[in-house]
């Protein structure tokens, strides 16, 4: 498949070509700027005027002709401002902060010199940002610091009002593994990952992170959801980690936290306890008074970092070294442990205050015993992770005379790990009828490497400032995925009958390559600011050539060899962005904000993968009963003669012939677009609100049905009808397709959209007069809808709907127009989350400094809770597409939700100060009320689990810190 590039779409690519630049078009930025304005106490505009910036970096610049001087790619920190003009006394300010991604407007009024010398300004710069275009959170090191968190990135993002996180963190219980989230109404394949302005994300799990991190590391986080910002590329959460750096002033800070069980409280009931903790041996010898319940067993996190000059505003350095060790159990008492080691270096020069340069090297190496621990998988088929993931980076910036600024990166991020199971390789692995499974389970291994290069730059003219650049990204992907044993599968069937599943290894080899770019202009007319934009991507993904092994004693499961097919799938795209802002008084303390963005969904970068013969979960099943008791389906307890009793990607009616049916249309990228209106409004210094209103419409989703099926080809061929607890009484048609050819097309889905509409408000107070804070609400609905006959292929209703890339169309959701878009996330460790788009969430956190060096911090997650789709698994709906179906008893995916989830987080510190070096004593409680809330239930009828609670909220406990810095 390839579409087509128009001729607009062209003329953007050759201007980009032009310009020579090249940027980080699918970077968050990471910098941020200072733009000066100069008056004298007329009103008049001084042009000429020196203007010096010193602090995290030192620049110079003269005022133009507008009288304005402007200060781009600043790191993160607080700078002073020095301006001079013969005739005039000097002004000085020396509270200047930028944050990530920020402009900061600083108005300079110069009085013809009198008495004074120096005026000096210590008046707080402003906290709202005319220019801005997008919502966007930044988090502070002070906030990093000082409110009491779990430490990750993940319980960062979720005080943003519009994400939604499918875990609750509590004092680090879920910090060994990797959050699934979403935004505003934007798939987890859509969320973007950068570190300093490189984009990392993983394309192989396209969305999440390669690596884990140090939470010392981090000087700011900047979390970006929605705006007409042409360099964010897509319609998901872009999140961009800002490392600190070295300066003049030395600077270091160490830190020891610690938990154990003796810091943590009960929260399940006796009762409870009993019927869902009976197994957890400790649970049972305290009469199951303690130790139940999901539970951190120990938590420690230890480790320094320390910065400072090596030639004085010349060189500077910066390092550090962090672990992170949680240790968890899961409802039933399996252990699930994890070791985070981190280490990474930072150097900074300065050549001239017109040449600047960087490098930075990070590895993050996660090692993990016990991944995927749950109720349903005790500690034999859970397994053991390893891998590091290094990061490369070098970095350039320029400033040519007085009006360009130009930036370059180059990066390299070795990525990759292995899942070996803790049950070993030799054992064959099976699943009972509680649904739990035993012996042992998949070994999976993958590399994961990413090139980066880009650039960007920015043009001052007058009144308008001209954004442009280019990237290019390259991301290959190699996988197998292995079953233990004779390569049986054995699922029981009411013991001792059991289904032989005869599952064939997976392996893929990919690569993608990512090809953006990106002009802007910002035009500034008083109050009024326009914003307007464009950007173009190529995204392409090919296939390699891969091979995998027969599987002994079936032979429809032959060797197979897979041939490279280049650019299987390639999308080009021009997407518009146009934003603007207007002061709403001369103090340009109250701003209103308007904009329209399109987005381009992002391309997984094994997407290629779905043109393979080689497909994940290739197997031919059998009927077997047990005769020895092992559980298990020797080859000697195998029906062979009753036949083949299903199959998945197998062509049974050419049995031993492998070959790829599956095609890709001309098709298009998923779009989302995307109107946001809202009002800033500085109430006070260091004080500000926002309101925001955003409506997104996305269309051209992707689906890949069945060849030779339509939506006419399916019929009604029964009807599941029954009483259970909770649903009571239900009666549900299910379908299947009367014919159907081998294999499945990659196509745009017809007749089909879903919106997304969403109020949040937020303030945001900065660290003055003792005491800072950030809160958030937001209530959001985000629904599909079917806008005709062809939006619907399979009309059985399930719980969760296939996935747009690579994924057979096997499951068509719930099928309620108009109704709620859920999410299934699976996540290591997790019982079945199924996220719901939450009415209402409120997110809250602060602190206060008191005296005596007593400070107190707080913080506050409160959202609805999450769906609760009861279905019932393997129904026979005599379909040749997919012959076992799980159909939703529910009639909706909102019916039933679990109950809102409250997480209230504190903090008592003691902070003593000894000159410019500070010792803090840290006492944390998480989860305060100790709520016992449930996060997971077991849905599936058909097990003898059903309904059952698979997982609660973590307990209350206490976290003990000690940290030094200077």
């Amino acid at each position: 498949m390839n579409c087509k590039i128009g001729k607009l779409t062209a003329w953007f690519a050759a201007a980009v070509l032009v310009f020579g630049i090249a940027s980080t078009a699918s970077a968050q930025v990471f910098t941020g700027r200072v733009d000066v304005t100069v008056e004298d106490t007329t009103g008049g505009r001084l042009p000429g005027v020196n203007v010096d910036l010193t602090g995290p970096a030192t620049q110079t610049q003269v005022t133009d002709a507008e009288g304005q001087a402007h200060f781009l790619n600043l790191p993160v920190g607080t700078y002073t401002v020095k301006a001079a003009l013969s005739g005039f006394n000097t002004f000085t300010n020396t509270q200047v902060v930028v944050g990530t991604g920020s402009a900061t407007p600083l108005m300079v009024r110069m009085a013809v010199a009198g008495t004074a010398e120096t005026v000096n300004v210590t008046a707080a710069t402003p906290i709202i940002d005319l220019k801005r275009e997008t919502t966007t959170t930044n988090v502070t090191l002070e906030e990093l610091q000082n409110i009491p968190t779990a430490r990750d990135p993940w319980v960062i993002m979720q005080t943003v009002p519009t994400i939604f996180v499918d875990r609750v963190n509590v004092g680090g219980s879920e910090s060994g593994q990797q959050s699934n989230y979403l935004g505003k109404g934007s798939v987890g394949s859509d969320n973007t990952w950068s570190i300093d302005g490189v984009p990392i994300t993983d394309m192989g799990a396209t969305g999440s992170t390669p690596t884990y991190y140090d939470f010392d590391m981090f000087q700011e986080m900047s979390i970006t959801t929605g705006g007409a910002n042409a360099q964010n590329p897509t319609p998901g959460v872009q999140l961009n980690l800002v490392l600190k750096k070295g300066s003049n002033t030395p600077h270091g800070n160490a830190r020891y936290y610690f938990e154990n069980e003796g810091l943590q409280a009960n929260n399940m009931d006796p009762t409870l306890a009993r019927t869902i903790g009976g197994t957890n041996p400790e649970c049972i010898s305290s009469n199951f008074t303690k130790h139940c319940g999901n539970r951190t067993d120990s938590y420690k996190d230890y480790g320094f970092d320390l910065g400072g000059p090596i030639l004085k505003d010349k060189l500077w350095a910066w390092g550090t070294i962090g672990k992170t060790n949680p240790r968890i159990l899961t409802l039933l008492g399996t252990p699930d442990e994890t070791i985070l080691k981190n280490y990474a270096f930072k150097a900074d020069g300065q050549a001239t205050t017109n040449l600047r340069g960087n490098f930075t090297f990070f590895e993050g190496n996660k090692e993990k015993f016990g991944r995927g621990a749950s109720p349903t998988h005790p500690s034999e088929t859970t397994w053991n992770q390893s891998g590091p993931t290094k990061y490369y980076k070098g970095e350039g910036n320029f400033v040519v005379g007085q009006n360009l600024f130009v930036a370059g990166r180059y990066a390299y991020i070795s990525g990759g790990f292995s899942l070996t199971p803790v049950g070993g390789l030799d054992k064959d692995f099976y699943k009972d009828d509680a649904g739990v499974w035993h012996n042992s389970y998949y070994f999976y291994s993958t590399k994961r490497p990413q090139h980066f290069a880009g650039a960007d730059a920015s043009y001052f003219t007058g009144k308008h400032e001209l954004k442009f650049g280019f990237s290019w990204r390259k991301t290959p992907v190699d996988s197998i995925s292995q079953v233990t044993g004779h390569k049986i599968i054995t699922i029981w069937n009411g013991y001792p009958d059991m289904l032989a599943y005869a599952q064939q290894d997976w392996a893929q080899t990919t690569d993608a390559r990512y090809v953006q770019g990106f002009i802007t202009d910002t035009l500034s007319m008083n109050r009024l600011t326009v914003i307007g934009g464009i950007r173009f991507d190529r995204q392409t993904s090919s296939y390699l050539q891969t091979s995998v092994a027969a599987v002994p004693s079936f032979p429809l499961l032959p060797a197979v060899a897979a041939a490279a097919v280049p650019n299987a799938y390639t999308f080009n795209n021009v997407t518009p962005r146009v934003g603007i802002t207007y002061a709403l008084d001369d103090s340009r303390k109250t701003i209103a904000r308007a904009s329209y963005a399109m987005f381009a969904s992002q391309l997984p970068g094994s997407a290629a993968g779905f043109v393979s013969p080689i497909q994940p979960y290739t197997y031919v099943y059998y009927n077997a009963v047990d005769k020895n008791g092992n559980g298990v389906a020797d080859l000697n307890e195998i029906d062979f003669a009753a036949g083949v009793q299903g199959s998945n990607e197998v062509d049974l009616a050419h049995p031993g012939v492998r070959a790829t049916n599956n095609k890709v249309a001309d098709i298009s990228v998923p779009r989302t677009n995307e109107a946001m209106f809202g009002v800033d409004r500085e109430l006070m210094p260091n004080f500000g609100v926002s309101a925001t209103l955003t409506y997104r419409y996305m269309n051209n989703f992707l689906w890949a049905p069945r060849n030779g099926v339509t939506p006419a080809s399916y019929v009604q061929t029964g009807t599941f009808a029954g009483t259970f607890p909770e649903v009571g009484s239900v009666s549900v048609p299910f379908y299947g397709a009367t014919s159907a050819l081998p294999g499945y097309t990659q196509q745009n889905r017809p007749d089909y959209h879903q919106r997304y509409l969403g109020f949040e408000l937020s303030a945001t107070k900065r660290m003055a007069n003792h005491w800072m804070g950030r809160f958030g609400f937001a209530s959001t609905s985000w629904n599909e809808y079917f806008d005709g006959p062809n939006a619907i292929l399979d009309k059985t209703p399930t719980r969760s709907a296939s996935g747009q890339f690579a994924t057979p169309f096997q499951a068509a959701g719930p099928l309620v127009n108009g109704g709620p878009v859920v999410t299934r996330s699976t996540g290591s460790g997790k019982s079945d989350i199924y996220l719901l788009p939450p009415k209402y969430q409120l997110t809250a956190n602060g602190m206060y400094q008191g005296p005596w060096g007593i400070d107190l911090g707080a913080n506050l997650v409160f959202r609805q809770g999450y769906g609760e789709p009861f279905f019932r698994s393997r129904i026979n709906a005599r379909d040749p597409v997919i012959a076992n179906k799980n159909l939703l008893l529910a009639k909706g995916p909102d019916q039933f939700r679990l109950d809102a989830v409250t997480s209230l987080d504190a903090r008592v510190e003691k902070m003593f100060k000894f000159g410019t070096t500070s010792v803090a004593f840290d006492f944390d409680v998480f989860n305060l009320f100790n709520n016992a809330t449930v996060l997971g239930k077991q849905y599936d009828a058909r097990l003898t689990s059903y309904d059952t609670i698979q997982e609660i909220m973590n307990p209350r406990i206490a976290r003990l810190g000690v940290r030094f810095f200077f």
